[in-house]
């Protein structure tokens, strides 16, 4: 019986101690130190884990960069799984930055301190000697010690009035950590953030939101407030005007401005991606693709190299960035985008199409051009966009050894890409030539050829052995009759061919490969 009695003693004091050694050992979890902003006083407001083997914690704070042993102690909380949150009624959460740690009252260890962000919001040109009245800076003390490290800051605000804060922006944030171990020191820098584009003698409500990477804890700043100013700026004006390929490789875009009474910060332009059709607004997506710096003129030329002009309609815009009022924002503008086929033997259709906001009301006038040597020679004029694009018929240009393009000219001088039209070729042979001629377009033998292709091209002479005495692998080009390329001179290996009957072969494809053309025929050399 004092056996048992005595086992139940060591099974009750092993119990009692091995209870007593976990909470001497045991850390509490600090998990946030936030202010309570639905609350009219905006308390701090502490949280922290249940644990079962924690009886008591001490809550303590400091109101600078304290070492270890510099905090004081305000309260002592009962670990209670129904409350674990505090809430520090007597601290001005608006200007007091505190630091917070917890304590294990039965000699576990003190917590890494946790801090309250004090957010502070003036009107930006209440601090900047040349600032605006419609912009507010936002500063505030980083957060530490955030558990799984912090993420990003969001800054929410809202006017006198709304129920709701609504996102400006979310900011990346450093991961501050401290250690009492280690004796990093506290981030003492303040983070300064400006909202712009807000509206005109309005009271805003300003609030800092810090998330941690896995998105399970958030903590609040208080909540600051700041009114703008009552300068009203009217909107100013800016037009995209032209949308001009050049080169046939890429796009200049031009953008004019009225005068600026306050100048913006950047002027930026945006793109969509092409379309092969017109499209309203409501279907566009615009990405930022270059910026200007602001200058005292108002005029901004834009290149956009990565482009393909002959690949659809690229829509542009222009947006003014200024922090003084809503963004200026352009109309909507694209490229001259032309494209077309051949209907017939020789009729090509040429389509043609253009998209502009605001800009074209009524539509302009356009001239289809025909470029030949680089030279550019109206065809049809005074053309304009009827139901998103224009549909003009013509007889291809079939001149010797050409491959004529087709380009559309604006009323400002923008153009369109340029087309080329495969066409089936057009094949002329002279029946003899004579290499001593006065003419030098008839020293040599070649094939006439309208639009020629160089596609599997080959041109064989034989003599009336049936031996192979000439070959090319590329057409004539026109009107150079000094260049010896596709062009047979009457000799072989060097020396004069005797006069006589000469038969050839020619063959090539065309139309991207889709038509194969060849022909027989003879030739007489004269001497």
């Amino acid at each position: 019986m004092l056996k048992s009695i005595l086992y139940r003693l060591c099974f009750m004091l092993l119990t009692f101690l091995s209870a007593f050694f976990i909470a001497n050992a045991q850390k509490p979890v600090f998990e946030k130190v936030s202010v309570d902003i639905s609350d009219t006083l905006q308390p701090i407001m502490l949280q922290w884990a249940f644990d079962s083997a924690i009886f008591y914690i001490s809550i303590t704070y400091c109101t600078n960069e304290c070492d270890k042993e510099g905090y004081n102690k305000i309260d002592t909380v009962r670990m209670d799984i129904e409350n674990l949150v505090w809430k520090y009624n007597d601290a001005d959460s608006k200007s007091s930055q505190l630091y917070f740690t917890l304590f294990n009252v039965d000699g576990g260890g003190q917590t890494n301190p946790q801090n309250n962000m004090v957010l502070e919001a003036k009107v930006s040109s209440e601090i900047q000697s040349v600032g605006c009245p419609n912009a507010v800076t936002l500063s505030w003390n980083p957060y530490i010690n955030m558990i799984d490290s912090i993420d990003y800051y969001s800054v929410l605000y809202k006017t006198k009035g709304d129920e709701n804060f609504e996102l400006f922006q979310n900011i990346p944030a450093t991961h501050y950590k401290f250690s009492f171990n280690s004796g990093d020191f506290f981030p003492t820098l303040p983070i300064v953030y400006e909202v712009t584009e807000l509206q005109p003698n309005l009271e805003y409500n300003f609030v800092i939101e810090a998330v941690n990477k896995t998105k399970t804890i958030s903590v609040f700043s208080n909540i600051a407030n700041a009114t703008t100013g009552s300068l009203y700026v009217l909107p100013v004006e800016i037009t995209l005007a032209r949308v001009d390929v050049v080169d046939d490789t890429y796009f200049q875009i031009e953008v004019v401005t009225d005068n600026f009474t306050d100048p913006f910060h950047k002027l930026y332009l945006l793109r969509d991606k092409p379309r092969n059709e017109p499209l309203n607004k409501d279907f566009l997506s615009f990405t930022v693709i270059d910026s200007a710096e602001y200058h005292t003129g108002n005029y901004y030329l834009f290149k956009d190299e990565n482009v393909n002009p002959s690949s659809g309609l690229y829509y542009y815009m222009a947006i003014a960035d200024n922090n003084c009022k809503i963004r200026d924002t352009s109309n909507i503008l694209t490229n001259i985008y032309l494209y077309g086929s051949r209907v017939e033997k020789y009729k090509d259709s040429i389509f043609f199409t253009q998209k502009g906001f605001i800009r074209f009301d009524p539509p302009e006038p356009y001239d289809l051009l025909r470029i030949v040597n680089d030279d550019q020679y109206p065809i049809v004029s005074n053309l304009t966009i009827e139901n998103n694009k224009t549909l003009v018929d013509v007889l291809p240009f079939m001149d010797d050894g050409i491959v004529a393009q087709y380009q559309i000219r604006a009323f400002d001088d923008s153009y369109s890409n340029r087309l080329s039209i495969e066409h089936e070729p057009v094949i002329d042979f002279p029946n003899a030539f004579y290499p001593k001629s006065k003419e030098i377009e008839n020293r040599t033998f070649y094939p006439i050829i309208k639009f020629p292709s160089e596609d599997h091209y080959l041109f064989i002479i034989y003599n009336r052995w049936g031996q192979e005495v000439y070959r090319s692998t590329l057409p004539p080009i026109y009107a150079d009759y000094a260049n010896p390329q596709g062009r047979w001179d009457g000799t072989f290996q060097g020396k004069e061919c005797p006069a006589g009957i000469y038969a050839f072969k020619i063959s090539f494809s065309y139309n991207e490969g889709s038509g194969r053309y060849s022909e027989t025929g003879s030739i007489v050399l004269v001497r």
